[in-house]
């Protein structure tokens, strides 16, 4: 058999035929020798180093394989999680895996063939057919879950749109706190429905005291929901008062409610003097009504001095309500004046209403000459 041997220099050398073992030539039996002997260990070596170089590229191939099949295990975990929040990210189809028959999987879909659009979405988003629409799961989910918030707000506040079978377990139970709570609320605050029959023997002992209060304050102040069948003496008694000093009241203010028939002759006195003093004030103040055949000499004397100065003060101001002949002579002197002073300094100055025709010749010069300085 032919071989192949290496010299220390790495010469390939082949194995020396039979005719070369009969050579007479000592210098080439000589040379093979040395040859063969020096190649042995390093053929050694290189068989050494092509196990080593075999068993480091096996260990390396097993390492790859491991970490390809782990980056496809996340691979699934991150596409399954980006199929389940709807995002385009998702990724339906893998590697090996075959997606079934698409008309065969609709055809056992539950309510097939009267299945919702979305059911039939999120079949087709789950087979990776290309009508799939991710924007719709990612809505109808954010749909579910602002429905199960709603109905969770319906049932806490007692409305009519409320599903208790669409509660958990734990909002059941908050809810049923919620609602003892505010039927007990109810109760004791006398506002909305109250449900005596829910509450607890101390609640309602608690309750029974407080629906008393409020029906005794109801009666005191005369309004709605009164029942003085469930009064005792002594708050009737206290009703009755809280009741004749409401009337002395509204006579006192004017008020249409009074009943001069149930008033004291003290309480009749001082109503008739509140009645003159209202009325000699809005004679004075110029508001409500004024009737002047219920006024004292005093308060009429009082009424006239504070008409002529309201009527002074509009006639000041230009208002249209002056009366010009109602003025004294010095008033409407005073006022003359007061109103040539006004119209020059418009004219002057440039500013304001301005009657030329109402200005002296030296008003009218300096008013001329003043507009000529100002426009250069």
């Amino acid at each position: 058999m032919n071989g192949v041997y290496f010299t220390p220099s790495g010469l390939e050398l082949g194995r020396p035929s039979q005719a070369s073992f009969s050579s007479t030539d000592p210098s080439r039996v000589q040379l093979w020798k040395t040859t063969t002997f020096n190649a042995r260990p390093e053929r050694r070596r290189q068989m050494k180093l092509t196990s080593r170089t075999r068993l480091c590229l096996q260990l390396s191939f097993l390492a790859i394989c491991g970490a390809i099949a782990f980056s496809q295990s996340g691979n699934l975990r991150d596409s399954l999680e980006a199929c389940n929040s709807g995002r385009k990210a998702c990724e339906l189809s893998t590697p090996g895996s075959e997606a079934p028959d698409k008309a065969a999987f609709v055809a056992t879909m539950p309510g097939s063939p009267g299945a919702s659009d979305l059911n039939k979405n999120l079949a087709a988003c789950n087979q990776g057919w290309e009508n799939c629409e991710f924007s719709t799961l990612a809505q109808a989910d954010s749909l579910k879950a602002s429905d199960h918030q709603r109905n969770v707000s319906d049932c806490r506040n007692g409305w009519g749109e409320c599903d208790r079978s669409k509660l958990t377990s734990t909002e059941a139970i908050a809810l049923e706190v919620a609602d003892h709570e505010r039927n007990f609320s109810s109760c004791k605050n006398g506002f909305g429905a109250c449900d005596h029959s829910k509450l607890t023997a101390r609640e309602a002992r608690e309750v029974n005291l407080l629906e008393g209060q409020h029906n005794v304050a109801d009666c005191r102040d005369d309004v709605q929901g009164c029942d003085t069948a469930k009064l005792s003496q002594a708050e009737k008694d206290e009703v009755a008062i809280a009741k004749h000093i409401r009337n002395v009241t509204y006579c006192v203010d004017g008020w249409t409610l009074c009943d001069q028939s149930k008033l004291t002759a003290a309480e009749a006195s001082q109503a008739i003097a509140a009645e003159q003093s209202r009325n000699a004030s809005n004679c004075i103040d110029g508001s409500g009504e004024c009737d002047r055949s219920k006024l004292s000499q005093q308060q009429i004397r009082e009424v006239t001095t504070a008409e002529h100065e309201r009527n002074l003060s509009a006639c000041r101001h230009g208002v249209e309500t002056c009366n010009y002949s109602a003025l004294t002579q010095v008033e409407a002197e005073a006022l003359i004046k007061a109103e040539h002073q006004r119209n020059y300094a418009a004219c002057l100055k440039g500013y304001g209403y301005c009657d030329s025709a109402r200005l002296t010749p030296a008003e009218a010069k300096a008013a001329v000459s003043n507009r000529t300085t100002n426009s250069r």
